[in-house]
């Protein structure tokens, strides 16, 4: 258990009065019973039934997020205030009157949610009832083992002192490892819900939702994925044979794909023929609603709890009581009010927040307390995301910051971060901006090892090269301690780029054109990298070019892969803060540089 962790329980502790132990909806897959729904209150008549449904996605921890200014957002406090505004707030909640699903990717991301390995997220998922989650790629990030339990749920957990038993299903039906399903996700699972009509006649509905990932394990560290036998099978029939047998034999009066991938491609890939009524998305942090040619709806809300997914299905109930799906009215993707998912005094904006969901925030806020506001330095240059010109979009102050952090980590001359490991930013709104040692962990949210390797600057030129194709520019796409010039050619449809000359910090041409100058072929050069770079298997399809670094993982050339990056940074900033009074150097010049 981490420090962190057991500060967290001992903040939980201390709140007095203790909730009672909620069950949620009744949830089903293979080898679990669906409970008699009981009777209906109000008498059904012919007509059509409506049931809402709210999607969040990509939330990667961000149930709250402090601002540039300071101000503490309560994102998942809103969105759960607007649950409750369909399903009754308080002893009047109703959760038969709302769908409420996830699309995947909860914890890696905002240090709440990384300094305490997630237990807000999922803490505050089963406070509100949520009737199931999609797998995401990032739940693999800390080891897939930890954060889902044994039988398809979220985990269990302690609230206030007492122990907590998790109901929220986590659904993905096409995870194998070592060939065979896994037993800790679920196929789907069958909800009972309750759909509203005029006058408030009631009718119960069976909604089944299919869990399904695309092909997501290239953007896994391979050590947690492939490393532990873990595959996935992206066959979009396993989908729609399961969606079958829930309408045909299971009696689903409709049916929803949970996938963590992009809606609208999910949508297509499902076909024609496909039995789904409605397909809800994640993975490319957008927002999306639309339907297919064939009239397939589908929904995406965005991430970070910025926004969320919103829908409603109608239902048809007939004169002989039969209930059939109708269609889907009403989808849209609300944003969040940032001006009214603030919480920092007693009162404010409690119209619009769950007290629930503030309760579970600010303990956790509480129980990074010490992180959160332990000042390590200052910026005085934004770390944002925004391309460096004359990089060809290679090059941000913020990848240049993390690729000169770990080059400190590894004492290294050269380091190099990929793209998507980029995942938060440090915009100024002043003239300088302090930083936490909880803004390091939003920084380097992974808590990868960094990998260290004694190489010649002609083994360099190699991942260069590498670098330069469609497989390799996603892994090798940030770097600082030398100046890489590539060329760009134009073939009409397409771009073609190649390394033209390699220069030292201070301008010396060690490379060009195929030359090397005086010995600098053989000179050594220490490199450092993330173990995802490290790990990551790839060869490119037009040039056959692999990832040098994986032969080099089994070979005197590695000399350490046992540093983890966030607790590290920390150290290395705080080193250089003792050294400058308090001032963090950030790089704002391109170090690949696109030559003309």
């Amino acid at each position: 258990m981490s420090k962190g962790f057991r500060a967290f329980l001992m903040a939980v502790a201390l709140v007095a009065a203790a909730f009672s132990c909620k069950k949620q909806e009744p949830v089903i897959g293979p080898g679990h019973e669906v409970p008699d729904p009981g009777p209906v209150v109000n008498p059904s008549k012919p007509g059509e039934y409506l049931l809402p449904l709210i999607e969040t996605t990509d939330m990667h921890g961000y149930i709250v997020s402090t601002d540039g200014n300071g101000d503490v957002h309560y994102r998942l406090a809103y969105i759960a205030d607007k649950a409750d505004d369909i399903r009754g707030h308080g002893a009047q909640r109703q959760t038969d009157r709302l769908l409420l699903l996830d699309g995947g990717d909860l914890y890696q991301g905002a240090s709440v949610s990384n300094l305490l390995s997630g237990w807000p997220v999922y803490v505050a998922m089963d406070k509100m009832g949520y009737d199931a989650v999609a797998l995401g790629n990032h739940e693999f990030d800390w080891g897939f083992e930890s954060i889902v339990d044994e039988d398809g749920t979220l985990p269990d957990y302690q609230w206030k002192g007492q122990d907590y038993v998790n109901e929220v299903p986590v659904l993905c039906a096409n995870l194998y490892r070592d060939g065979a399903r896994v037993s800790s996700t679920r196929d789907y699972v069958i909800v009972e819900k309750t759909a509203v009509g005029d006058g408030g006649s009631t009718v119960p509905v069976k909604i089944g939702i299919v869990g399904f990932a695309p092909d997501y394990s290239g953007s896994i560290m391979s050590t947690q994925f492939s490393g532990k036998g873990y595959s996935i099978n992206a066959d979009y029939s396993i989908a729609n044979r399961i969606a079958a047998d829930l309408e045909t034999n299971q009696g689903c009066d409709a049916t929803i794909l949970l996938v963590h991938g992009e809606a609208p491609g999910a949508a297509e890939r499902l076909g024609t023929g496909s039995p789904f009524d409605l397909v809800l998305g994640g993975h490319s942090h957008v927002t999306s609603m639309s339907t297919t040619g064939w009239g397939l709806p589908y929904l995406q809300g965005g991430r970070y709890c910025e926004h969320y997914g919103y829908a409603v299905l109608a239902f048809t109930l007939d004169g002989e009581g039969n209930v059939s799906f109708k269609n889907v009215l009403k989808y849209s993707t609300p944003s969040v009010n940032s001006s009214r998912d603030l919480h920092d005094r007693p009162g404010q904006n409690a119209d619009d927040l769950s007290d629930e969901i503030l309760e579970v925030s600010d303990a956790a806020l509480e129980a990074i307390s010490q992180q959160q506001n332990e000042v390590i330095g200052y910026i005085t240059k934004g770390a944002t995301s925004s391309y460096i010109s004359g990089s060809g979009e290679r090059a941000a102050a913020i990848s240049n910051w993390m690729c000169d952090i770990t080059r400190a980590i590894g004492e290294a001359d050269v380091a190099f971060v990929n793209s998507g490991g980029i995942r938060t930013t440090f915009p100024l709104s002043q003239s300088r901006r302090d930083i936490t040692a909880a803004n390091v962990y939003e920084m380097f949210p992974f808590g990868n090892k960094v990998y260290v390797y004694r190489i010649t600057y002609s083994d360099l030129l190699r991942v260069f090269e590498f670098s330069m194709t469609s497989g390799g520019e996603g892994l090798f796409s940030r770097m600082t301690g030398i100046d890489c010039y590539y060329s760009r050619e134009d073939h009409g449809s397409y771009y073609t780029y190649s390394v033209h000359s390699l220069r030292t910090s201070g301008g010396t041409v060690i490379y060009q054109g195929g030359s090397w100058t005086g010995d600098w072929a053989s000179r050594e050069v220490i490199l450092a990298v993330s173990e995802y770079l490290a790990t990551s298997e790839r060869t490119d399809y037009y040039t056959g070019l692999a990832n040098p670094l994986i032969g080099w993982n089994s070979s005197e050339r590695l000399i350490s892969s046992d540093m983890v990056d966030n607790e590290n940074a920390v150290r290395v900033l705080r080193a250089e803060a003792a050294a400058s009074g308090g001032h963090l150097y950030i790089d704002t010049s391109p170090h690949f540089i696109l030559y003309d």
